[in-house]
């Protein structure tokens, strides 16, 4: 299989083509033309998942975040941030997707509304024209004690930090959700939202959410993002009839 063909099958899961109009999605680092030589996907690129692929030659990855994510002014390995160039040394091909698995039926966006097990679900947070990041809908009545231990059960990690508004409310009907870092969607929470649940949110976005009454929880990046992962390759997988890996630093889960 060449990389093209297995990035028509991963269009079939998640299109590309639905990713956030400024992301970086597809094939980003090597050659559509090349064959497809052991599989693995991995969260992030970085030296360990470099160091996987030349002992077990590897020469594909899926990633999730993008695997160039700057814009290079030249291709000196002494530029600030050279590790692509050295995947592309070593004739690796780099395929990443992003906001596009985000957004897509079933994925991460989805799958954590599933975990939640919100009802009458609806969407915000329009990422493009036929697409919405977010998801928001109700759950069964929770006290926020229990609303935070169904959160570090779910997610497999624990609750950063919340806000003020969060820590005066005594029950938990309405939650909004977007996997990864949600705040650029802020204003568009809906306004009964009880809970909007996310990774890295700032001081500023605590006191903009305790402005508009609704409680507002922190949780690693990450862990809003592994559920819908481990969907997108169990499909992969079945579909190519192979067992992908699935490589991601757990300090940061």
């Amino acid at each position: 299989m060449q990389i093209f063909e297995l990035i028509n099958v991963i269009n079939e899961i998640s299109p590309l083509s639905d990713a956030f109009s400024d992301d970086k999605v597809g094939l980003l680092i090597g050659k559509p033309e090349s064959e497809v030589n052991n599989l693995i996907f991995a969260h992030d690129i970085d030296r360990k998942i470099l160091k996987i692929c030349n002992e077990k030659n590897i020469n594909t990855v899926i990633t999730y975040h993008p695997a160039v994510f700057n814009n290079f002014s030249d291709l000196n390995y002494n530029n600030s941030y050279s590790l692509p160039l050295e995947y592309l040394k070593h004739d690796i091909n780099v395929i990443s997707v992003h906001t596009a698995l985000d957004v897509c039926i079933g994925g991460n966006s989805d799958e954590l509304a599933k975990l939640f097990k919100l009802q009458n679900i609806k969407t915000f947070g329009n990422s493009n024209e036929n697409n919405s990041v977010g998801r928001y809908g109700e759950i069964d009545l929770i006290s926020k004690e229990d609303f935070i231990k169904m959160i570090e059960r779910n997610l497999n990690t624990s609750v950063i930090r919340y806000n003020k508004y969060f820590s005066e409310i005594e029950k938990i009907r309405t939650v909004a959700v977007v996997p990864g870092s949600g705040t650029q969607f802020l204003s568009e929470v809906p306004k009964n939202i009880d809970v909007f649940l996310t990774g890295d949110i700032s001081h500023h976005h605590f006191l903009y959410a305790d402005y508009k009454n609704f409680g507002i929880v922190q949780v690693n990046h990450i862990s809003t993002e592994i559920p819908g992962i481990k969907k997108f390759i169990e499909t992969l997988s079945s579909k190519l009839e192979i067992k992908i890996e699935y490589f991601y630093e757990s300090f940061y889960g």
